[in-house]
């Protein structure tokens, strides 16, 4: 039972949409229609301020190492603890109080595999700033695919089961999101490339 409700709650607590909250008292506006349209932090630095952004991310990340790490002290086993970070994102990309239109996804990866196996996450973030650091246009979005993939293999390699059991499914899963964009959106797109562009850089045009 214990295991069932820190699950729920690692869902729940992933749904808080503190990006949304934060835009909505600073500004009075929903950051899902600014700028890309979406609840992200890049979107939240480039159209409301560097503050906001920096917060909003803090609570991402919040997110994915409370998952996990409450899962850990509860003693649940580490595939357990795994999946509690993987309702975690879904909770912040398909948030319940904002019928399910949410974040990215990319901040709950990085506070998940920073607890599940902090080697790893050392390892694999360097990726996302190189990507960062090379790119300005294009680094967030190929900078969190490189963080994921780098994870799979090194949770392979280094034989770190509950970082394969998250890394995996939570790179799908924001893959998805990206693809899906605004909701009803995907439906509407004539232009194929647009799809290939949302994949890579998590918008719908090659120009920031």
């Amino acid at each position: 039972m214990t295991e069932y409700l820190w699950l729920l709650f690692s869902y729940l607590f992933g749904s808080i949409p503190n990006g949304y909250l934060i835009v909505r008292w600073v500004e009075g506006k929903d950051i899902r229609k600014i700028g890309r349209e979406k609840l992200s932090g890049s979107n939240i630095l480039h159209n409301i301020g560097f503050l906001p952004a920096v917060l909003s991310g803090f609570f991402d990340i919040l997110k994915g190492t409370l998952a996990v790490w409450g899962a850990y002290k509860l003693g649940l086993p580490e595939n357990i603890q795994a999946i509690a970070g993987l309702l975690a994102l879904c909770g912040q990309m398909w948030p319940i109080f904002l019928n399910f239109w949410g974040g990215r996804g990319g901040s709950v990866c990085i506070g998940t595999i920073l607890i599940l196996s902090p080697k790893i996450f050392g390892l694999s973030v360097l990726l996302w700033i190189f990507s960062k650091v090379l790119s300005k246009e294009m680094g967030a979005a190929i900078g969190m695919s490189l963080f994921c993939i780098a994870s799979i293999f090194l949770g392979f390699y280094f034989s770190v089961e509950s970082v394969i059991i998250f890394s995996i499914p939570g790179f799908i899963l924001i893959l998805l999101q990206r693809l899906l964009g605004k909701p009803g959106s995907l439906t509407k797109i004539k232009d194929k490339k647009i799809i290939l562009w949302r994949l890579l850089l998590d918008r719908d045009t090659k120009k920031r």
